[in-house]
């Protein structure tokens, strides 16, 4: 966070330009993300809403013709690699679905990608850094068979 020019508070580091100059934006992006998947989700026929201050997972989905929910968690980054919790690998979040996102830095021209798989199966690509207790990382290259992998939410 950084302050305003004039002073007056901390804000966010989203850029907005106006007439001859920049200012940073107080936009809250929080959900951004979430967001993202959702409507690439609805794009592709699912029912998906955000799940609001939950923990260990951001979005409920369920084909339209389903009565039961399901869980996803969403991770986004700008640049790789993803930075994870490492209990979400393991007992019952191993089961969960998560879709990674790489947005591009702010210059891209490339779309969005989405990579989805479940936690367990990403679980041998796991890289934990000495002195790292609770949590690792993913590299792209253990995400690239799961691209677009969109039926993995209801396998």
């Amino acid at each position: 966070m950084h302050k305003l020019e004039d002073g007056r508070g901390a804000k966010p580091l989203n850029e907005l330009s106006y007439g001859s100059g920049t200012i940073k934006s107080v936009i809250p992006t929080e959900n951004a993300r979430e967001h993202l998947v959702m409507g690439e989700l609805l794009h592709r026929g699912y029912d998906a809403q955000v799940a609001e201050s939950t923990k260990g997972y951001d979005l409920l989905i369920r084909r339209p013709t389903d009565l039961q929910l399901r869980k996803v968690q969403v991770n986004a980054v700008r640049i790789p690699p993803w930075y994870v919790r490492l209990e979400c690998f393991d007992g019952d979040l191993a089961d969960q679905v998560t879709v990674y996102v790489l947005i591009g830095p702010e210059t891209a021209l490339k779309p969005i990608r989405y990579f989805v798989a479940k936690n367990r199966d990403l679980a041998a690509h796991l890289h934990r850094p000495s002195g790292w207790d609770a949590n690792g990382f993913l590299r792209i290259k253990a995400l690239k068979d799961y691209e677009d992998n969109w039926d993995a939410i209801l396998a």
